[in-house]
């Protein structure tokens, strides 16, 4: 080692402006001495900075290079009522190789001004130079956890770090929920993550699982490698169209922690690969089958099971189990009776989605009034379910479901018309065929009979108007109560997809690729945007957007 025969090391240059309260440059490095195997520490400050300071220009690096910064940070002093302000860079930087080394000259732009310092320059010595501390012991660990702690040094060992996506199944048919799970595996504690490009997932419905509170990695080996392994992001995904649906690549910048106190650590950008998966179409679908795919089961009851004539039941369709819940539409069919007046329905959810996948239970009610009393018999209805195990529909009876009506109370006596009044003609039926009473105009049959058709053609056609626009309306759902900017943007995207769909099936989503995926990637930022930040007035322009874009087509 040739410490003692290391160069003086030039540890500060400054540059000061003439002028108390002109602004000045210092610059220096920290420790003194390093090694090739050491780091160090380069310091800028500007004292009395202006309001409008940029950020310094390091100028060249000769056989140095920055691992980390800078960090900004800012001085404020009053003594003797004079007050004093500085503003300092911080950068870790480290040698390439031992030998001669410098950088600089440094230069910051104040104002109209420039500063300008250096170049610094050292001789950087072979190994390092950090004292050992003293009492130090021989860690019966190959990599001693508590080495940053005492200031043990080990074999230097590069981190490694993989950002991978796991999706399970890779082949599904429309409708089936896929998982897919972002994990990083490092070799070293993570202090830093964020995302460069969130995960998304175009063509499909999308929840994200929540993660727990306390995140605790898995061991794993890969290759020979022992990782640990931590859930990044999971989602939990259902296909809506058939094809080879490609999950693009997600990227997220990585910060592994040091060996030591001045060691940076290393930072990194990693991605994911690109993953291809093969979406195919359900058999043709039978009778009662309402797109319900997976571990799923229907029920049904009647409440309340007796009633009074003229009264009403609720009849209760519920799905049960584990699958596409949220997209399942209401049955087509109900348990009913012949005459019975059937209200539309209402929807009651209660789905859950978490590590386990998309479980939980969906129910439908309908309010029934019958029509006469009696027992009556409500179905049986046949519903289906396909599961994606077995690849064939599954087909269910649910009821018949009884309820009993009780009969109106008894109709009471008729009673008879008064008499006519004195003087008062009665009056009597005009027999068919008789002549009308002389002038009294007789109205054509023709007249009231077009009458009718003119009035029917105009009724049919505002509903067909009112249908259509409700039709329009109803590509989005309405707001619900309390529904959060993250989860009105996820219906959104659903809203999205399934109207993208639709259109190039017809042949009109020519012109319109760049404005959907803007779309599509911005409310994807809303729904993966972290838990603070307050995205109420984004999610309502993005749904003007959408508007705009359905009334477009």
């Amino acid at each position: 080692m040739r410490h003692l025969g290391l160069a003086p090391l030039v540890l500060l240059v400054a540059l000061r402006v003439a002028g108390a309260a002109e602004p000045t440059l210092d610059v220096r490095l920290e420790p003194e001495r390093f090694g090739v195997e050491d780091v160090a520490r380069l310091v800028v400050k500007v004292h009395e900075p202006p309001g409008d300071l940029a950020e310094p220009d390091l100028g060249e690096l000769v056989n140095l290079r920055v691992v980390a910064g800078p960090s900004r940070g800012s001085e404020f002093s009053f003594v003797n009522g004079v007050t004093s302000s500085a503003v300092s860079f911080s950068y870790v930087i480290r040698a390439e190789a031992e030998g001669p080394a410098s950088v600089g000259p440094v230069s910051v732009a104040t104002g109209g001004t420039r500063l300008v310092a250096g170049p610094l320059k050292v001789e950087v010595a072979p190994g390092s130079l950090a004292s050992p501390r003293r009492g130090s012991r021989v860690s019966p660990f190959p990599i001693d956890p508590f080495g940053d702690l005492y200031g043990r040094r080990q074999p230097e060992q590069e981190a490694k770090v993989v950002l991978r996506q796991i999706v399970t199944p890779l082949s599904a048919v429309v409708g089936q929920p896929v998982t897919a799970t972002v994990v990083l595996d490092t070799t070293a504690a993570v202090d830093e993550f964020g995302w460069v490009t969130a995960p998304a997932y175009p063509g499909w419905w999308t929840q994200r699982v929540e993660p727990p509170e306390q995140v605790t990695p898995e061991p794993v080996e890969i290759d020979g490698v022992r990782f640990n392994r931590f859930t990044v992001s999971r989602h939990a995904l259902i296909p809506l169209k058939a094809g080879e649906l490609v999950i693009p690549e997600a990227r997220a910048r990585v910060g592994a922690r040091g060996r030591g106190f001045l060691d940076p650590g290393q930072v990194a950008e990693c991605a994911t690969a690109e993953i291809r998966v093969a979406v195919s179409e359900r058999p043709p679908a039978p009778k009662g089958f309402a797109g319900a795919v997976g571990e799923l089961r229907y029920t049904a009851s009647v409440e309340p099971g007796q009633i009074a004539f003229g009264e009403s039941a609720v009849v209760t369709v519920q799905l049960e189990g584990s699958g596409n819940l949220p997209l399942v539409e209401a049955p087509a069919v109900w348990p009913s009776c012949e005459g019975c007046e059937v209200y539309p329905p209402e929807n009651v959810d209660r789905v859950v989605v978490d590590d386990d996948g998309i479980h939980g239970s969906r129910a439908w009610r309908v309010t029934v009034v019958p029509s006469q009393p009696g027992r009556l018999q409500l179905g049986p209805v046949e519903l289906a379910t396909f599961d994606p195990a077995a690849g064939r529909y599954r087909r269910q009876t649910v009821g018949p479901l009884e309820l009993t009506v009780a009969p109106p109370p008894a109709t009471p006596t008729a009673v008879a018309p008064p008499a006519a009044a004195e003087g008062q003609a009665p009056v009597t039926a005009q027999e068919p065929g008789a002549a009308a009473p002389v002038g009294s105009a007789v109205t054509p049959w023709w007249v009231p009979a077009g009458a009718a058709l003119g009035l029917g053609i105009l009724i049919g056609g505002a509903v067909m108007w009112w249908f259509g626009r409700a039709r329009r309306r109803s590509a989005i759902p309405p707001r619900r109560s309390g529904e959060s900017p993250a989860e009105r943007a996820r219906t959104l995207s659903v809203a999205l997809e399934r109207w993208w769909i639709d259109v190039g099936e017809q042949g009109r989503a020519d012109g319109l690729e760049a404005e959907v995926e803007a779309l599509r990637r911005e409310l994807e930022a809303v729904r993966f945007a972290p838990g603070r930040a307050d995205h109420s007035e984004t999610i309502i322009g993005l749904e003007e957007r959408l508007r705009r874009l359905l009334r477009g087509s």
